[in-house]
């Protein structure tokens, strides 16, 4: 109980977890006008709904106390994994239900994008620091800015804007997050 406290868990990451729920069905299928130096100007808003998510996961991580967890007997990093996973697992369960009952393919991609940029977030965490939650934010930017070829179609490495149904998506978000959550458990005593 100690843990979920110092954590932050039952005030930001359940604040998060309402929020990206309320955007996941707030947006739906929903797109604005952005600029792009290579293709389409029209994107998907579900793109950025996880992005509240996971800088509430960031804090929530950051928020640890390293002499006490470094000395102690319980393994805090398997405590994190299970953390982000139950928090990312949530998400994408939310996002696939919301699609579902919506009929609104663009939410249900958004559980999906935010186990993408979870991973790439965690991934960068273990060299940046408490500065890697601007890894996924630069990541939107970055595929808003050149990730669409000039017919508006987005290129397969770009994943967050890639279709419900697109395998290749759904593989590269999912090693994306195993990658993620392996190097949080090797990196997370040496980083104080």
């Amino acid at each position: 109980m100690w843990w979920l406290k110092a954590r932050r868990v039952p005030t930001v990451l359940a604040a998060m977890l309402v929020t990206f729920v309320v955007l996941v069905f707030v947006v739906q299928n929903t797109f604005v006008l952005l600029p792009s130096f290579t293709g389409r100007s029209q994107v998907a808003l579900s793109l950025f709904v996880p992005i509240p998510l996971i800088a509430g996961l960031m804090l929530c991580l950051e928020s640890r106390i390293a002499p006490a967890e470094d000395s102690g007997v319980r393994s805090v990093a398997l405590l994190d994994a299970a953390l982000i996973t139950a928090a990312i697992g949530t998400a994408v369960v939310t996002s696939v239900v919301a699609g579902l009952v919506l009929d609104a393919p663009q939410a249900g991609t958004a559980g999906r994008n935010a186990l993408f940029l979870t991973g790439l977030m965690l991934c960068g965490r273990a060299v940046m620091g408490q500065r890697a939650v601007m890894i996924p934010v630069a990541w939107l930017f970055f595929v808003v800015f050149i990730g669409f070829r000039p017919t508006g179609d987005p290129y397969p490495w770009t994943i967050v804007p890639e279709p419900a149904g697109a395998l290749h998506a759904v593989v590269g978000a999912v090693l994306a997050f195993l990658t993620g959550t392996l190097v949080q458990l090797y990196t997370s005593r040496k980083m104080s």
